[in-house]
C-alpha cells in the first residue's frame, strides 16, 4: 500500500491527527533499504516523527 504525501492519519491509541510528509528509505547499516514513513503531529509544531511503514500501518488509520 502506498502512503501518499500530505494524507491525514489518526493514531489508534491517542486519537490525534498526523500528516504524512513522505515515505523514505532507512540507510542505517542494519536497516538499510527499510521503508519508513516521515510524519508530523498536527498538534505539535517543529517535530518530525519516523516509523517503519509496517508499524505505521498497524498503529494508524487513514482519515
Amino acid at each position: 500500500m502506498e502512503i501518499k504525501a500530505n494524507s491525514t492519519w489518526i493514531n489508534k491509541k491517542n486519537g490525534r491527527e498526523y500528516e504524512v510528509i513522505k515515505e523514505a528509505i532507512d540507510c542505517t547499516n542494519e536497516r538499510d533499504g527499510l521503508i519508513v514513513v516521515v510524519y508530523i503531529c498536527k498538534e505539535v509544531e517543529g517535530k518530525l516523527f519516523v516509523r517503519e511503514k509496517k508499524e505505521f500501518l498497524n498503529k494508524f488509520f487513514q482519515k
